[in-house]
Formats: C-alpha cells, sequence, structure tokens
C-alpha cells in the first residue's frame, strides 16, 4: 500500500462562500483549464458539491464529469446559519440522488461547522464519513483547535472523520487559501522544517484559482483584504505544490478510497 496519500478536494460552492452568487460559474472555459491542469499532475479530484448545484448548474457538473471527478455534497444551499441542519442535509442527499441515481458518502459543512448533531444526523442518513474539520485556528478554533488530526471515528458513531490537514505544531490549514494567504515560499520553508503528514487532506475552491471580481467587490472590507492576497497566484502556488508533493512521493486518491483504505485498517486493529 502507498505509504503518502494525498487526497485533493475542490468545494463547489457560491462564489467566496456567499449564498447564491454564482458568476463563476459562467467561466466553463477557465474552470475547464483548471482541470486541465490537476489533471496533468494525475490528480484525483473529490468535488464537494453544493446541492442546488446538482439542480441549477448540471452543465458545471458535466464538465468535472469530464474529467472523473469523484462527487460528494458540501450542504444543499451553503446556509452558514444552518450548515449541517435536517434540511441541508437532507436535501443535498437528495439532490445528489437525483443526479447520479446512488446515494453520496462524504459530507462536508461550509465552513466545517460540524455539530454532534450535524453528525448524528449524518449516521441516520446513510453517510460514511464527514471531513469537515479543520484541526486549526480558522474557522472554529475553540471547538475543533486541538482535535485530532488524525483520520478517526466521532464517539459512538460509524461516521469517520477525515479532517483537513494543518501542519507544523502551529496547526497552519494546508488549502490553497492558506497558500495564497501566507505566500507559497512561507509554506516552502515550513515543509523543510516540518515533516508533511502520511496522508493530507488538501482543501481548494474555484475562486482560489478564477477571482469573481462582482463578488470580490461585494465582500466585507476584511474578507475583502484576506481574498486580495495573491490573489491572482492560486493555480501557479497550487502547481508549485503539486509538484513538490509528487516529489516526496506522495499518490492522489480519492476520498472514498481514503475512507476505504482507513476503514480496512481499523478493521485489522
Amino acid at each position: 500500500m502507498d505509504t503518502k496519500l494525498f487526497a485533493f478536494t475542490l468545494d463547489l460552492e457560491p462564489d467566496y462562500g456567499r449564498s447564491g452568487q454564482y458568476e463563476l460559474f459562467q467561466k466553463t472555459r477557465d474552470i475547464e483549464e483548471v482541470l486541465i491542469i490537476l489533471a496533468s499532475f494525475d490528480v484525483k479530484l473529490t468535488v464537494f458539491t453544493v446541492g442546488e448545484v446538482f439542480e441549477l448548474y448540471p452543465d458545471v457538473i458535466r464538465l468535472f464529469e469530464k474529467y472523473a471527478c469523484e462527487f460528494e455534497v458540501h450542504s444543499y444551499s451553503h446556509d452558514l446559519r444552518h450548515p449541517d441542519s435536517e434540511f441541508e442535509i437532507q436535501q443535498a442527499k437528495k439532490a445528489y440522488f437525483s443526479y447520479f441515481q446512488k446515494y453520496p458518502k462524504g459530507y462536508r459543512a461550509p465552513e466545517g461547522r460540524i455539530s454532534d448533531g450535524g453528525i448524528e444526523i449524518l449516521a441516520r442518513e446513510g453517510f460514511h464519513y464527514d471531513s469537515s474539520i479543520f484541526p486549526s485556528y480558522f474557522p472554529n478554533p475553540f471547538r475543533y483547535l486541538f482535535r485530532d488530526r488524525q483520520i478517526h471515528y466521532h464517539i459512538n458513531s460509524q461516521i469517520m472523520e477525515i479532517p483537513l490537514t494543518a501542519i507544523t505544531p502551529f496547526r497552519l490549514t494546508l488549502s490553497v487559501s492558506y497558500l495564497k494567504l501566507c505566500g507559497f515560499d512561507f509554506y516552502r520553508k515550513l515543509f523543510q522544517t516540518y515533516d508533511l503528514p502520511e496522508f493530507i487532506c488538501f482543501d481548494s475552491h474555484l475562486h482560489d484559482f478564477i477571482p469573481s471580481e462582482n463578488t470580490f467587490r461585494k465582500l466585507p472590507s476584511f474578507w475583502n483584504l484576506i481574498y486580495s492576497r495573491n490573489k491572482y497566484k492560486g493555480i501557479d502556488y497550487c502547481i508549485e505544490f503539486l509538484q513538490y508533493v509528487k516529489n516526496e512521493g506522495y499518490n492522489f486518491h480519492f476520498m472514498s478510497e481514503i475512507y476505504d483504505l482507513n476503514k480496512q485498517a481499523i478493521r485489522k486493529e
């Protein structure tokens, strides 16, 4: 079995997470250019998709299907007030089934806002794993900062948690958004100082690669400042990072494969 595993995930959601804002979905040529670059690295892309996208933008789903992506769900409407409510989970599952004629296995809550109640709903609805937890300072430091960074099962639950990767003792999130915020040279120095984990769950969004200018201008001042950092460097930094991890011997896997491998490993223990 591979010893260094890499799961590349993309949250297919409204622009900058702003509910109802889907201007980026009109840029299908730009989206395909991103997918071509990822395919050139043999990336196996798992797309956590907002449920309403299956209904409103099937052409975008088909574009991702063209590049053999795997799909899971990311709530139904990306409503940050109800990120893991019964309605959001059930409707996302329903939209997924309507499109694929099968049920999703994995869930990711908007901004990682999963709760114990949400995990219970996922279990009742037949999900196999969750991948919401950022064991880092953002977005839920008081709840998840010191949570287990390894893949684990939730207490008294059959739901496996595959957390987003946070590196170094300072628990910095590893994602395209953070590569842009801090700069790739900064992260490269961290990689050279601290060992990367054997498994990496890496996160991204379309707006990391393709700015949505109209939505960008509508952002609150703080988020406008955050997203303005290295605004057009997302794909360049991603390429540098993919080259780095390939040189380090990582192999790409779908999230479903990561789930299956860990389920088998736990059974053997």
